[in-house]
Parts: structure tokens; C-alpha cells; sequence
């Protein structure tokens, strides 16, 4: 129960966490027998990929401009090499030759192609349940490109040829112009420098027809070869049961602790000694008992005395006793302490019981009251009969004389049980003479711990409240 008001520190969350740590776990779990699940029935996926380099420096042509070896350049050319693969053209070609050698009519395969700039290499990639079949993918997409580049080299080839012949065509006619011209008037001198621009643009335009003949330049685009052929793997890329698993393992844990967060906000119970005192409202919260076991104290099979002078459920007692103390210090005199608590099961009797012990070992006489006449415990705790108790002794006529029964092992403890259940356990002791018996009972020992019954669900506990000097409040986590 998170105090709205106050803001939770990183140790607020860690104990959120230790405490919802089976809702978390559990959450996780969950996540990991899904992500198990799905791994189980999703098909395996095999992957292959086939490696074909690039000369992407080659690649802008003898009619670009100088400026092209520069990296941006060679980045922008060999992203167009990755567009050339994922063209059409040579899409169609790797599908007929993927149906001529698998004998599968109207094929459609495909690849997924990635550059990498800094080794100039294209990656043709291929997914299929089949480890052949996926390597088969990528060999015949990635032969399909070096084929689609080497055709498409010669057209370039071509193209460029046809483009300096016809300029070398019209530099023919153009020449021949300006001849006729020059002759019929030797002395333009104009002309003569036309000619002479004529004759060295055609110059340069034979040496490049004659570069294009050269292989390496031929081979512009068909300078892609395959570097690394496909192999079949040997082992699936999907379902990667590591990744899943560890995927969720990560959200288990998010959600999990998401979860254990907004439980915590709608939990409105007490589970922590500062949701103790945030509830008790300035009323001080003196001691944490620990459980005798995981069932709740109120258990009629864990309803038993703890005797041994270490451990620490005595030395949690040991601390009450000592905060009790404190008060008394103080300037309170305790004589009688109430032990209650709002509904049944809360540990009250075992409070009180045990609370006992622990001033009679400090040296104090202490008498243990069981008030509780609906559901009696401390005759039971203490292994003494229930008879000539509380409700005998104020049943009688005249004063109640003390009559009590000495708690086996501890000298200074004695017990007054309950006694013979009674038909108003309320109105007896509201009376007259279980308010002088209590009071005569407070002269008589050095602390008179009163067992009560608890406070919701009869009307017994008020009368005692106002004979007692203090009230002990218990309350069970949760």
C-alpha cells in the first residue's frame, strides 16, 4: 500500500519488486513459454547469400567529367548498381533461368541485394524453407546481374561509338564546308581557325574510339564478377530461439514489474511497516513480528508456543518489550496492556502470549488475562486447564478472589484462562466487578497483559480498553 502523498525511493521499488517477485516471475514465464511456443511452430527459414564485387570506379564513363573519382561519386555509382540489380530486367532473366534449371513454369524468385561501400561488394540474399533451394536463389540472381552487366556493357559500347561517329560525321561535312569556303577566299583567316578546331576535336575523338576498343574500358559494366557462390546452410536463421527467448525474457521482466506497479497502486492492504504507520495515523507502530510459518498465526494448527531464549522471533519480542519500556521511561506507568486486533486471525493471542514471556524474563511478574471468552487461546498456549478462569471467577458471588495457573518453565509468569464460556461474554465484563478484579489484578503483578477478543465483530474489547493503561494493536500483513 504506496503512500500517495509520498514519493517512493529506489528502495521503495526494490521492495515493490521482492514482494510482487512471484507476479513477475510469473508474467515472465508466461512470455517465455510463448515465445517458445512460437518458435516451435513457426517454419524454419534458411538463408544464403552470394557476394559479387564491383568496379564501381570504372563505372562514369569516358564522357564524365574528371570530378567522378571522388567518393561521392563512387557511392552514387554503386547505389546504382544496387538499383540495376533490383531491376527488372535482371529480375526476368534470374526467374527464366531459375524455371529452366528447376523445371518450374512461371517462376517469380526473389532477392534482397545490400551494398557495401567500403569493399565495393553487392550481397544477394535469398530466404526459403528449402537450405538448396535459398542458395540456388541467390547464385542464379547474382549470375543473372553479372550476365545483365556484361549485355548491358555493350550496349553502352554503342551507344558511345555511335555517338563519336556521327560527331566525327558531321566534323567530316563540316570540313569540307569550310575547304570550299577558305578556297574561294584565301584570305579569311576565321576560317583557317575553324579548321584548325575541327581537326583537334577529331583528334580527340579518335583517341577515345580508340580507348573503347581497350577491354577494360569494353568491360565497363561487365567489370562485376562473383566473388563468394551461395552455400547451402546448415542450420536455420528463423526462428532464432536465442533471440526470442532472450526478447521474452527483456519484455517478461518490463511488463512484469509494469504489472507489479500498478498492483501495487490499486493495493490498498498493509504489507510494509510504513504502510502501518501511514494508516495508523501518528499512533506509533512499536515492533514487526515475523510469522511462526507461512500460514497466518490464527491457524488452530500453528497456534504454539515458542519457549527457546534465541532466535529471531524471540529477539522481535524481545524489541517490543523494549519499546514498551521506552514508554514507561517516558513518564506512562504500564500496569496493564490490552492486546487486540480488528479481526480474528491477526496473531493477537500470540502477541500477547509471547509478550508475556519476554517481561517475565526480564524479571518482572507477569500475569497473562485471557478475556477472549468467544474463542480462548492462551490455556491452550500455555497447556494449562481451562477452568476456574476469567468468567468463573467474575460469575461468583462477592469479590473475585485471583485464582491463576503457573505457566510451565517460567517462574515469574502465571495465566488466568478464560474459563466457562459465558452467554454475555460483554455485559460480564462491563461490570462492576470485572472492573474491580482487573483493577485488583494490576496491584497484584508487576504487568497485566490482557487478551481480547478482537474489535470488529464483538462488542467486548471496549469495556477492557478503558481498564487497561495502554492498548496493543496487532495487525497481519496483507
Amino acid at each position: 500500500m504506496a503512500d500517495p502523498i509520498t514519493e517512493l525511493q529506489l528502495s521503495d521499488y526494490l521492495d515493490i519488486v521482492r514482494r510482487r517477485r512471484i507476479v513477475i516471475l510469473l508474467i515472465a514465464v508466461a512470455l517465455i513459454a510463448v515465445a517458445v511456443l512460437l518458435s516451435a511452430l513457426q517454419t524454419p527459414q534458411y538463408r544464403a547469400a552470394a557476394r559479387v564485387g564491383v568496379n564501381v570506379s570504372a563505372n562514369s564513363g569516358l564522357l564524365d567529367d574528371t570530378s567522378n573519382s571522388t567518393s561521392n561519386v563512387r557511392d552514387r555509382n554503386l547505389n546504382n548498381e544496387v538499383e540495376f540489380a533490383e531491376s527488372d530486367r535482371v529480375e526476368e532473366r534470374a526467374n527464366v533461368e531459375f524455371a529452366d534449371l528447376f523445371n518450374e513454369v512461371d517462376a517469380e524468385i526473389e532477392a534482397s541485394i545490400a551494398a557495401s561501400g567500403s569493399s565495393d561488394t553487392l550481397t544477394f540474399t535469398a530466404t526459403d524453407i528449402d537450405p538448396e533451394r535459398a542458395a540456388a536463389v541467390a547464385n542464379i540472381f547474382a549470375q543473372a546481374y553479372v550476365d545483365e552487366s556484361l549485355a548491358q556493357s555493350g550496349e553502352d559500347f554503342l551507344v558511345f561509338t555511335n555517338v563519336i561517329n556521327e560527331r566525327l560525321a558531321e566534323i567530316s561535312d563540316e570540313r569540307v564546308d569550310l575547304e570550299r569556303e577558305l578556297a574561294a577566299s584565301p584570305a579569311a583567316q576565321g576560317v583557317q581557325i575553324q579548321l584548325d578546331s575541327l581537326a583537334a576535336e577529331e583528334a580527340r575523338l579518335r583517341s577515345e574510339l580508340n580507348a573503347l576498343s581497350v577491354s577494360s574500358q569494353l568491360n565497363n559494366r561487365a567489370s562485376a564478377s562473383i566473388l563468394n557462390e551461395a552455400e547451402a546452410p546448415m542450420s536455420p536463421f528463423a526462428p532464432s530461439w536465442i533471440r526470442n527467448i532472450a526478447l521474452a525474457v527483456i519484455a517478461g521482466l518490463i511488463l512484469g514489474v509494469g504489472a507489479a506497479l500498478v498492483l501495487e497502486t490499486l493495493d490498498d492492504t498493509v504489507l510494509t511497516k510504513n504502510d502501518l504507520e501511514s494508516a495508523a495515523d501518528g499512533t506509533p507502530v512499536l515492533g514487526v513480528i515475523p510469522s511462526l510459518s507461512r500460514r497466518r498465526f490464527g491457524n488452530g494448527s500453528d497456534r504454539r508456543l515458542i519457549t527457546s531464549h534465541s532466535g529471531i522471533f524471540t529477539e522481535a519480542f524481545r524489541s517490543l518489550r523494549s519499546a514498551i519500556e521506552l514508554g514507561q521511561a517516558a513518564g506512562t506507568q504500564i500496569r496493564s496492556i490490552l492486546v487486540t486486533s480488528a479481526n480474528p486471525s491477526e496473531g493477537k493471542s500470540t502477541v500477547a502470549a509471547h509478550l508475556a514471556i519476554a517481561f517475565a524474563r526480564s524479571g518482572a511478574s507477569v500475569l497473562v488475562l485471557d478475556a477472549d471468552m468467544h474463542n480462548p487461546t492462551q490455556h491452550k498456549l500455555f497447556g494449562v486447564p481451562n477452568s476456574e478462569g476469567l468468567a468463573d471467577q467474575l460469575s461468583n458471588f462477592g469479590p473475585a478472589e485471583i485464582v491463576t495457573e503457573k505457566a510451565s518453565g517460567e517462574t515469574l509468569l502465571s495465566v488466568i484462562p478464560s474459563g466457562t464460556s459465558t452467554s454475555s461474554p460483554a455485559d460480564l465484563l462491563r461490570s462492576v466487578p470485572a472492573q474491580e478484579f482487573i483493577e485488583k489484578l494490576k496491584y497484584a503483578f508487576d504487568l497485566v497483559i490482557i487478551d481480547s477478543p478482537p474489535l470488529r465483530p464483538v462488542a467486548d474489547t471496549l469495556p477492557l480498553a478503558r481498564l487497561a493503561d495502554a492498548t496493543l494493536l496487532t495487525a497481519m500483513r496483507g
